[in-house]
C-alpha cells in the first residue's frame, strides 16, 4: 500500500509542477510599486518626439498616452510631473522619435507627488 502511494506522488508530482510552471502569470518582477519619478510629454511620436515618458532613477520608460490622458496630474501649459506610481512592464519595446526604443509599461496607480 506505502508503495502504491509513494509510485502516485512520485508519477503525479512531475505533472502538477510541470503545469503550474507552464501559466502565462507574470511574475511579481515585472510590477514595480511606489516609484518616484517624473512624468513628462516630449513631443509627439509622429513628429519625431519620445511621447510620454515616465523617468525614474535615469531609467526611461515608455509611458502610454499624451498630456490631456494625464489633465489631473498636468497644468496647463506644464510638460512635467513628479508622480509616485505603481505600474508594471508589458514585455514590449515601445519606439519613439528617431527609433529609440523605451521598454513599455502600462500604469496600475498615479498619484501626484
Amino acid at each position: 500500500m506505502k508503495s502504491t502511494v509513494l509510485a502516485l506522488i512520485l508519477f503525479v508530482a512531475p505533472l502538477l509542477f510541470s503545469a503550474c510552471s507552464t501559466t502565462n502569470v507574470k511574475s511579481s518582477k515585472d510590477v514595480f510599486r511606489n516609484q518616484i519619478g517624473t512624468l513628462s510629454w516630449n513631443g509627439p511620436p509622429a513628429a519625431d518626439g519620445a511621447g510620454m515618458l515616465f523617468i525614474v532613477d535615469e531609467v526611461e520608460y515608455g509611458a502610454p498616452g499624451e498630456p490631456d490622458d494625464y489633465s489631473d496630474y498636468l497644468d496647463e501649459g506644464e510638460h512635467e510631473v513628479i508622480i509616485k506610481a505603481d505600474f508594471k512592464l508589458t514585455g514590449e519595446e515601445t519606439v519613439r522619435g528617431w527609433g529609440v526604443t523605451f521598454p513599455e509599461i502600462e500604469f496600475i496607480r498615479i498619484k501626484k507627488y
